[in-house]
């Protein structure tokens, strides 16, 4: 008991710390003129040096959280043929709030002010839609891997970090946002995932408690 106590209030503090960091994200580089030129020139670094994935870039944009969908979709019809529905189910509930809350702060309730519209957009892109599914998918996948040793689901949540990196990366290289839309995404994500874990942490504990030192390839001592 004393250890689930730990874990929601670990939980609700890494939750208030992630919202004030979205907060003063767009504070600083949205509301801000200062913040908007920094965000715009590294906007504009990224944009110079993505050779690599400018050719594909448009197509990774839409494809990747179609293909981390079909991951996770997968994941859940496995939890659920198990009966350990209550993940799979909250996972899914804080993918879509997610992306609504996302569309809700960028197009509805933020705005970006208008210092220099040469320099910028005109309009708020603060969060990024793209970035927030990505994220959550990701999330969803860690949590729902059903690895059987440590080396395993450490390889496994490599590829998935990456693999979100990438989705902020190619949002960026397509002028479709800037850094700091994809990286309030991943803080908005982290936020809610935290609320839920202040609530129930089991909900969003990956399957690495159960691993015991055989499975992680090392014998006891």
């Amino acid at each position: 008991m004393r250890g689930h106590a730990r874990g929601r209030r670990a939980h609700s503090v890494r939750a208030g710390i992630l919202a004030g960091a979205f907060a003063a994200l767009f504070g600083v580089a949205v509301l801000s003129p200062w913040g908007q030129w920094a965000d715009d020139a590294l906007f504009g670094v990224v944009v110079r040096n993505g050779e690599l994935v400018r050719p594909v870039a448009g197509v990774l944009r839409e494809a990747l959280p179609l293909l981390m969908g079909a991951v996770v979709l997968v994941l859940s019809l496995m939890a659920l043929r198990r009966r350990t529905w209550p993940q799979p189910v909250t996972l899914g509930v804080l993918t879509a709030g997610s992306i609504v809350l996302s569309v809700a702060l960028r197009d509805t309730i933020l705005e970006r002010p208008d210092y220099d519209h040469l320099s910028g957009y005109a309009y708020n892109t603060f969060p990024s839609t793209h970035a927030t599914v990505a994220a959550a998918l990701g999330l969803a996948t860690i949590v729902l891997w059903p690895a059987r040793t440590r080396p395993g689901w450490t390889r496994m949540r490599a590829v998935t970090l990456a693999t979100v990196a990438l989705a902020c990366l190619v949002n960026v290289a397509t002028f479709a946002h800037r850094p700091a839309d994809v990286v309030g995404s991943l803080l908005l994500v982290a936020c809610l995932a935290s609320l839920v874990g202040a609530a129930a942490p089991s909900l969003v504990q990956p399957r690495t408690a159960g691993f015991h030192p055989a499975e992680d390839g090392t014998s006891p001592r």
